[in-house]
């Protein structure tokens, strides 16, 4: 008997959802220990600016890490903090659900790559490469 995991959800929409929530919960950490240099601008606001931010962040992570695995191997471990500055960059410029000042950016880029770090380790099916059957 087998499972199927990715019977109701294929495994990379899964994994993208779980980003999502943890962009979220690092985007509205931030605000809040932040204050005035990290903020949240309404519900809908903020809502725009998850998906925007969440959608760059994958292709900046991509975009960075080919650049950098081709130029410096070395420093392949700072994909996703340069990734999360870019995408909080053009996030904020582009949209109206967060605005960035002073040190938030500095503090913001760690929370928020910190937690998505955190959030990645979470196991679960969309993380098995496992053959199933046979």
């Amino acid at each position: 008997m087998t499972e199927r995991y990715g019977s109701v959800m294929p495994r990379f929409l899964m994994g993208w959802l779980l980003g999502l929530g943890g962009n979220a919960i690092g985007l509205i950490l931030a605000s809040v220990l932040l204050g005035n240099d990290f903020q949240i601008n309404g519900a809908v606001g903020f809502l725009i600016s998850l998906v925007v931010f969440a959608i760059l962040s994958g292709l900046f992570t991509w975009i960075v890490l080919k650049f950098l695995v081709r130029n410096a191997g070395s420093i392949v471990a700072l994909t996703g903090l340069i990734s999360t500055f870019l995408a909080l960059l053009v996030t904020s410029l582009f949209t109206d659900g967060l605005d960035i000042n002073g040190w938030g950016w500095v503090w913001g880029t760690l929370i928020v790559w910190v937690l998505g770090m955190f959030i990645w380790l979470i196991p679960g099916p969309w993380r098995e490469h496992k053959k199933v059957g046979s």
